[in-house]
């Protein structure tokens, strides 16, 4: 697995501003002004202007002494982050009620990335790191697949961001890697066990959630009997190639069921090589790849085809995106939002976090699709 150096918030279209210090003019005229160039400020201090590709030495533990945190049983509603019986305060959880015929099973991607942290795996019961988790993966991209299914989500020990990188990943973060994915595992079979009752599932994830999410297709579903409740997987921002499953297909129909979708996002940039991103091309050269507009392999420059970007107010945005190109990856303009959201995300380089965010409603309204298919291919 071979990233480039980044330390970037692995959300950057859903995390900004949880810390934003908003300065008020007496002329309001002044006000929006003001409200731009403070979020500006706070893109640059994250590091999400960062235009160089200067390496970030972490501070790490010694993998053979280190005691990784509590293992999670999943037989407690607290070991998830989202269950459909886990009662919620937030108000985009309040329509998880269990009584749909399909469930999702969501793994968040890769959060835990303070580069001062020494451990190589994260705590699941360490609430603020929870509460970062809900208020960034679960609100901004899990919910895509909120009305289709009922959604569960497991909280799990995630491997550490450094771990992508190749020195560290030879050095203990291949076995931070086993321990997330051991959580993942143990929380699916629970899951299987204790809440499914049968129902067909979507498996989704993003980043290292989608590396997962892969492993747990070949373990319980590709050329497994379990196949068969399988109405899609939504591998999103990861490598996947030709050669993962024996079974498992990439679907290239929009109401196709029972294989998967999967793609990366780049920024049409004139020289990409001068900017830190999180995935290198080079490591993509083989990798297979879904337009999430029409979920074909067409490549369609309208705009009206584009069914909605979500920002950071939970206001979805449709017509905003066109898909300039395909070829490892799906290449995209910076989005057109109106003023002054298109001038911000114009700063943006690195569309990684956003793979799920700007295609937010095409998804949603894809799995709808893909669910009921399945359902009429039952009868």
């Amino acid at each position: 697995m071979t990233r480039n150096n980044h330390h970037a918030d692995e959300h950057i279209f859903h995390y900004v501003g949880h810390k934003i210090l908003i300065l008020v003019f007496m002329n309001f005229k002044f006000r929006k002004l003001a409200v731009i160039f403070t979020l500006i400020l706070i893109i640059q201090s994250c590091g999400l202007l960062k235009e160089d590709n200067n390496q970030i030495n972490y501070k790490s533990l010694d993998f053979e002494d280190y005691n990784p945190p509590k293992e999670p049983t999943y037989v407690n509603l607290e070991d998830w982050l989202v269950h459909p019986e886990k009662q919620s305060e937030n108000e985009f959880l309040s329509v998880n009620t269990n009584l749909k015929r399909a469930d999702v099973f969501f793994i968040v991607p890769t959060l835990y990335q303070d580069r001062k942290e020494t451990s190589w795996n994260s705590d699941v019961y360490n609430e603020e790191f929870s509460n970062i988790l809900m208020q960034s993966s679960i609100k901004y991209q899990s919910t895509a697949w909120l009305s289709s299914a009922n959604l569960y989500s497991p909280n799990y020990r995630q491997a550490h961001f450094r771990v992508f990188e190749e020195k560290y990943w030879k050095n203990g973060g291949e076995d931070a890697f086993e321990i997330a994915y051991s959580d993942i595992k143990r929380s699916f079979e629970v899951f299987l066990k204790e809440f499914n009752k049968g129902k067909p599932i979507i498996i989704a994830g993003h980043s290292q959630g989608a590396g997962h999410a892969k492993r747990l297709l070949k373990d319980f579903f590709d050329g497994k009997e379990l196949s068969d409740k399988l109405i899609a997987a939504y591998l999103v921002g990861t490598k996947i190639t030709e050669d993962d499953f024996f079974d498992l297909e990439l679907m290239n129909k929009p109401d196709q069921t029972g294989g998967y979708v999967t793609w990366n996002t780049y920024k049409v940039l004139k020289d990409e090589k001068k900017y830190d991103l999180t995935i290198d091309r080079l490591w993509l050269s083989d990798a297979q790849v879904t337009n999430p507009i029409t979920w074909t392999d067409y490549v369609s420059k309208d705009y009206n085809d584009h069914k909605g970007f979500l920002w950071l107010n939970q206001k979805v945005f449709p017509n905003a995106v066109v898909i300039e190109s395909i070829d490892e990856a799906v290449n995209i303009k910076t989005p057109k939002m109106g003023f002054p959201k298109s001038l911000l995300v114009s700063f943006l380089k690195d569309y990684h976090k956003g793979d799920i965010n700007i295609f937010w409603e095409d998804i949603r309204q894809n799995s709808i699709l893909r669910t009921r298919k399945y359902f009429q291919n039952q009868n």
